[in-house]
């Protein structure tokens, strides 16, 4: 086990610990980092099908969980809440999985108008703090968000569906990489 609950472990025995664990299993994380890797390249390569796919995904996620949460409101009688809970869970899900690009676009114009109103928050915050030394990157931050929100608002809907495609590609890749420098850096 590599974790224990006794609360007498210091930091050198929980990092011998880690660094064995990661020796005992260096195979599968360089498998898992490969595989990683090899799905954010995969998703950078045809992004709007990896976004499509993510939204499929929830689609199944909700049903999935509302029919079981019904299922087992039903065998212990409890409240009616959960039976509305459960049939709101199977309606969203069924929503998701019917109208898939609908439900896509709508998250991409979410994250649109989160990214515009986050980007004037940010510039705001950033005059507040005006006095303080390093402001001036509190307002990069600001630019930044506003011009991720134009790029999204100017090319709607076909870049809000490719970035969040390339958002899933660089996660994947990037979570990927960290797996194989993680067991890398304990073999070395």
């Amino acid at each position: 086990m590599l974790f224990t609950n006794t609360p007498s472990v210091d930091l050198k025995t929980l990092s011998v610990r880690i660094e064995q664990h990661l020796r005992d299993h260096r195979g599968k994380y360089i498998f898992q980092g490969i595989l990683f890797i090899m799905f954010g390249i995969l998703a950078a390569a045809v992004p709007s099908i990896a976004a499509l796919n993510v939204t499929l995904l929830l689609g199944a996620v909700l049903l999935a969980t509302g029919v079981l949460q019904l299922i087992f409101t039903l065998k212990a009688r409890t409240h009616w809440w959960s039976l509305l809970s459960a049939a709101l869970s199977i309606l969203c899900g069924l929503v998701v999985l019917w109208k898939p690009v609908d439900v896509l676009l709508a998250i991409v114009t979410l994250i649109a108008i989160f990214l515009t109103i986050e980007g004037f928050f940010e510039l705001l915050l950033a005059f507040q703090f005006r006095t303080a030394r390093n402001w001036g990157w509190m307002i990069f931050s600001g630019l930044v968000t506003l011009g991720l929100a134009v790029l999204l608002w100017i090319g709607y809907p076909a870049v809000g569906i490719l970035y969040l495609g390339w958002v899933i590609a660089i996660n994947f890749i990037l979570y990927g990489l960290s797996l194989l420098m993680l067991v890398w850096r304990v073999a070395t």
